[in-house]
């Protein structure tokens, strides 16, 4: 239910009532609203017996002070409704397609949806198999250690930052979702107390506003695994630091009050304007406050500039003909099928193929999600400074997955050369003498 539906009514009888309360304190002046909400000479009442300059002057006195009073009311409505276009549906849809919750819960085929699960598949499903091919010696040589040292080790540790950067953006999109919705609840209550006020309830209204930058940042990060603190910073796992995690810590965590009071209808709506000024402000503050954790995360090395979360083009990947120094042996006598060469001639076909590919296939689809992750332009007015912010760091991230997109297909496609161009090494050495034994024609061939 959208926060137009159920504030639009109550904002309506705010401006009924309060017209009724004005209309009521013209009484016994001589003066009257008419139809067009204009002061006018009440013909009902007696006439005073002021001069007419006095009269005059009491005419233009009332007028003022009904504009004042006209002004202040529009002015309530304004600032109530601007605040319809917050949706924290908006920003649900937003939390789901980053991903990285504790809520996330996978489709029933397994297949990932959200940014951060598609990064966890890549590796999960497909990264990992590969190595297990080399840690079951199905590889071997100078080639293998290169590959794993300078490409495979490297993958796992910028994926796992790669995750921590997404659970840091839902971070900042779940203290956005809890920010309209406690703004909406406050809103709803301020609207109730004032509508109160203006029925004549004397008994002074005192709400506790429940958005606070302590309440918001901190109920947000219940929504996600626990956190360790290092150093008093907040630590994503896998070195990265959450600045906008320490930023909600450092806040004060008085709790904000608001009052509705007044008897007369002016003093109402002003307090009512007042209360609705301080949704504002605390709002202006978590934006600050998001703002500053994002911009010291898009610069902290322990953050979104750490070297670790880019993986770099190893040289193998440039110069493919080194992997045909891996030493792949056969036994004689042994079936083509069942020939430990062709069987890792064809796993490493399998790797760069379809492993490698399919990696590469998952970063390329979690890149063009992260992409369409964009907050509506109308939500940036109550957010002016952390949303470009956020989207500057949604930015440097896609960046980044399309980075090692490129070298999951580079790694992938010079494994497919090798596997297709591969030959034994047996030429320098001639043909081996049928008189030696297979162990020696193996020493040979492995030396």
């Amino acid at each position: 239910m959208s926060l137009e539906y159920e504030l639009e009514p109550k904002v309506n009888e705010i401006s009924r009532l309060a017209l009724e309360r004005y209309a009521e304190s013209l009484r016994g002046t001589g003066f009257k609203l008419d139809g067009n909400g204009s002061i006018v000479v009440n013909p009902d009442e007696p006439s005073l017996d002021e001069p007419p300059k006095v009269r005059k002057r009491l005419e233009n006195v009332w007028r003022e002070n009904w504009r004042v009073f006209n002004d202040l009311l529009n002015e309530v409505l304004y600032r109530f409704r601007t605040f319809y276009r917050l949706d924290p549906l908006d920003f649900t849809t937003l939390i789901s397609n980053l991903g990285g919750t504790r809520r996330g819960v996978a489709p029933a085929d397994g297949r990932p949806t959200s940014v951060h699960d598609r990064l966890s598949y890549a590796d999960d499903r497909w990264v990992s198999s590969v190595d297990g091919m080399i840690k079951e010696g199905h590889w071997g040589g100078p080639a293998e250690g290169s590959f794993y040292d300078q490409f495979l080790h490297p993958f796992h540790g910028a994926v796992e930052q790669q995750k921590a950067y997404v659970r840091e953006l839902s971070l900042v999109a779940q203290s956005y979702h809890d920010a309209v919705a406690a703004a909406g609840r406050d809103l709803r209550r301020i609207a109730d107390a004032c509508i109160a006020r203006l029925n004549g309830e004397r008994d002074r209204t005192e709400l506790i506003t429940s958005l606070s930058v302590v309440s918001i940042i901190g109920g947000a990060l219940a929504f996600f695994p626990p956190f360790a603190t290092v150093a008093g910073a907040v630590s994503l796992g896998a070195g990265i630091t959450s600045f906008v995690a320490s930023e909600g810590a450092s806040e004060d965590q008085t709790p904000q009050r608001v009052t509705i009071d007044g008897g007369e209808p002016r003093l109402i709506l002003q307090s009512t304007w007042l209360a609705i000024l301080g949704i504002e402000s605390l709002l202006a503050d978590l934006d600050d406050a998001l703002g500053r954790g994002l911009n010291q995360d898009l610069q902290g090395r322990s953050s979104f500039a750490s070297p670790g979360l880019r993986l770099m083009r190893p040289d193998i990947a440039d110069r493919p003909g080194e992997f045909t120094r891996l030493t792949i042996g056969s036994a004689p006598g042994v079936p083509l099928a069942e020939s430990p060469v062709v069987a890792s001639i064809v796993d490493l076909y399998r790797a760069g193929y379809v492993n490698l590919a399919g990696a590469a296939y998952e970063y390329d689809r979690a890149a063009a999600k992260l992409g369409a992750c964009t907050i509506a332009h109308p939500l940036t007015r109550f957010f002016p400074r952390s949303v470009p912010l956020f989207h500057e760091a949604c930015d440097v991230l896609v960046g980044i997955l399309r980075n090692t997109s490129g070298s999951l297909a580079d790694a992938g496609r010079a494994l497919v050369q090798v596997a297709t161009s591969y030959q034994p090494r047996t030429r320098s050495y001639g043909p081996a003498p049928p008189t030696r034994s297979w162990k020696a024609r193996r020493i040979l061939r492995t030396n």
